[in-house]
């Protein structure tokens, strides 16, 4: 799955030195790490900039999915707001946690039923 979309703003990631790693999108189908499910990774590449960069990590913040970068974005931050970003998902991973999360749910559900309504 790919989805095209406009860089909103980029950030610095604190954690790792400053560098430029973090870009948030005006809409984003990389689903973050969120009530026990892992995040989804992906491939990004903007318009007009040469190179892809894997997406690393998906976190929320308030509405927006902030896209952690697997190294920093080349040139200056500003040349990056309002372009076009196009992203691919690795639909392998999402597969494998969509199945994960299924799961869980049907060995919850059994338990539950087993072992009575205190399990959820």
């Amino acid at each position: 799955m790919n989805f095209d979309a406009k860089v909103v703003e980029v950030f610095r990631n604190v954690k790792q030195n400053n560098v430029p790693n973090i870009v948030i999108l005006d809409r984003s189908a990389i689903y973050p790490t969120s009530g026990g499910q892992q995040h989804d990774t992906g491939v990004i590449t903007f318009g007009g900039v040469a190179g892809s960069y894997k997406i690393v990590d998906a976190i929320k913040v308030g509405k927006c999915v902030l896209h952690i970068l697997d190294r920093p974005l080349e040139g200056y931050i500003e040349m990056y707001k309002n372009k076009k970003a196009n992203v691919q998902v690795d639909e392998d991973r999402r597969k494998q946690l969509q199945a994960h999360h299924t799961g869980t749910h049907i060995i919850f559900a059994s338990c539950r039923e087993v072992l009575g309504p205190h399990i959820w």
